[in-house]
């Protein structure tokens, strides 16, 4: 394979990546969005024992769990004003800065920024690092986070 090949192959696989990650994002609180995680897939959230819950989730399941309690705690965020970023040696990584907001159904909003690390393989999100400010959804969710309704 020639350099330009192997460029041209990496620069299209660091886009694709992105797209995924856009869609992952997009997609966010429905059932589609898990079509683009691997079986194995590994969630980090730095910030989650704050709130009580684990910094770490192993695996679709319990990703899928977690998501879907909070989906039904909050309602679906809707992700905006997304910009990705490629690492150049390293299409499989990509970093994301977006925003999100959702109307509670307890009638508190919900506005978050959001950094965000995603590698992926296969065309599926192996690993993903997110971080937040916690006090926000604290506050979206009437003073109270309880990661024991997602379980």
């Amino acid at each position: 394979m020639s350099q330009a090949t192997a460029i041209t192959s990496a620069s299209d696989l660091a886009a694709s990546n992105r797209e995924v990650a856009r869609k992952v994002l997009t997609l966010l609180g429905t059932e589609e969005q898990f079509d683009y995680f691997a079986d194995d897939v590994v969630v980090d959230f730095p910030y989650g024992p704050s709130l009580g819950q684990p910094a770490r989730f192993d695996g679709k399941a319990a990703i899928a769990a977690y998501t879907r309690a909070l989906t039904d705690r909050i309602g679906r965020i809707r992700m905006r004003d997304m910009s990705f970023w490629s690492v150049e040696g390293h299409p499989e990584t990509v970093f994301i800065e977006y925003s999100g907001d959702v109307n509670t159904p307890g009638g508190h909003s919900y506005v978050q920024t959001y950094v965000n690390k995603m590698t992926f393989g296969e065309g599926k999100m192996v690993h993903m690092r997110e971080f937040w400010d916690t006090k926000l959804i604290v506050d979206a969710a009437a003073g109270a986070f309880d990661h024991a309704s997602s379980n």
